[in-house]
């Protein structure tokens, strides 16, 4: 029964996987990922078509141990923020709730992780992303070639401790420094989109192990982050994320379901419903004050076979006032697939 029914949720998925690009992007892990974009790109860009040949780039993390305390990580679009401050490798069926460590994702990643003891963990690393490098979205035979035009650079320096307390609770504090220069050019026509912008900002969790494979977790982060305009004119905000979910483990066997309460970080863009960044293809832009805190509630699955080497996942999120506009609402669905070689 636990089969049947793990089976019937993949078909589930992949339906809604196929169903066009508004709701499917890539899980950034370890293995090559195709969105429902790329997938519907393979005909235009069959061979004798007269468009260029454009496919998603391939993601990967992976950790080398340079000695019984020390490890080397490194990625590549990988979601570096939820990786970076996460307490183990367990299945995950919610996506990041736009805390202010999404700023590092995408791109390339790089660091160090230190255990000087089995409970404690520090990390320190660093994240590039690159529009001319990393916006494979772009296409050139359709709208000529942005990469030329394309200057923007987000870089990150994060640092951060994670301590299991027992085997019941576990704590950590995270920090980010992150600097973006030029607007990507999936972003160019929003507006308004600053120019540059840097951020700082620290983020607390705690994550209580409930029994019976339940486990919750809380996040808060504050942060401040400076915008230039176009014009040089520079505005300061001093904005606060949380997060609060409920997950369960082995549901019908290799699975997890959760729920998710969040608010992610004021004047963001490329969370969970944002268009524009719906393949992951672009990393999250602190751009303007928003007018209203957005308030998002998500639903999550996941289930994998073959001793992990397939994993599919579906989200669904409702959301109050999506990227800071007043009184407006919005429902939300994303599939994608990961493929370990």
């Amino acid at each position: 029964m636990s089969l049947r029914a793990r089976l019937t949720a993949a078909c589930t998925i992949l339906a809604a996987f196929a169903a066009g690009p508004s709701s499917a992007a890539p899980l950034t892990s370890f293995g090559a990922s195709l969105t429902a974009n790329d997938l519907a790109a393979l005909a235009v860009h069959a061979p004798g078509n007269s468009a260029l040949t454009r496919m998603q780039g391939a993601s990967f993390a992976t950790s080398l141990k340079l000695s019984d305390s020390v490890a080397f990580d490194s990625g590549y679009r990988v979601d570096t923020g939820a990786r970076f401050a996460s307490f183990d490798a367990g299945l995950n069926p919610l996506r990041d709730t736009g805390s202010f460590l999404a700023l590092a994702d995408g791109g390339r990643y790089a660091g160090f992780t230190f255990t000087p003891g089995h409970d404690v963990a520090l990390r320190l690393g660093a994240g590039n992303w690159s529009g001319p490098l990393d916006d494979l979205a772009m296409d050139g035979s359709v709208i000529g070639a942005p990469q030329l035009y394309d200057t923007a650079q987000v870089n990150s320096l994060l640092a951060g401790v994670n301590w299991n307390v027992n085997e019941w609770v576990s704590a950590g504090i995270s920090a980010i420094s992150s600097t973006r220069s030029g607007v990507p050019f999936g972003f160019a026509n929003l507006s308004p989109v600053a120019q540059n912008a840097s951020t700082q900002a620290l983020q607390f969790s705690a994550r209580v192990n409930l029994g019976g494979n339940w486990v919750t977790s809380a996040e808060f982060g504050q942060g401040l982050t400076q915008l230039r305009q176009q014009d040089g004119a520079v505005t300061s905000l001093d904005a606060q994320t949380f997060a609060i979910t409920v997950a369960k483990r082995g549901v019908f066997g290799d699975d997890a379901v959760g729920l998710a309460v969040s608010r992610p970080a004021p004047g963001s863009l490329g969370g969970f419903g944002s268009l524009v960044n719906s393949t992951a293809e672009l990393p999250p832009v602190m751009a303007a004050a928003a007018q209203a805190p957005e308030t998002d509630f998500q639903l999550g699955y996941v289930t994998s076979f073959l001793g992990g080497r397939l994993a599919l996942q579906t989200n669904a999120a409702y959301q109050v006032n999506p990227q800071g506009q007043s009184g407006t609402s919005a429902v939300s669905l994303l599939s994608r697939a990961k493929i370990k070689f």
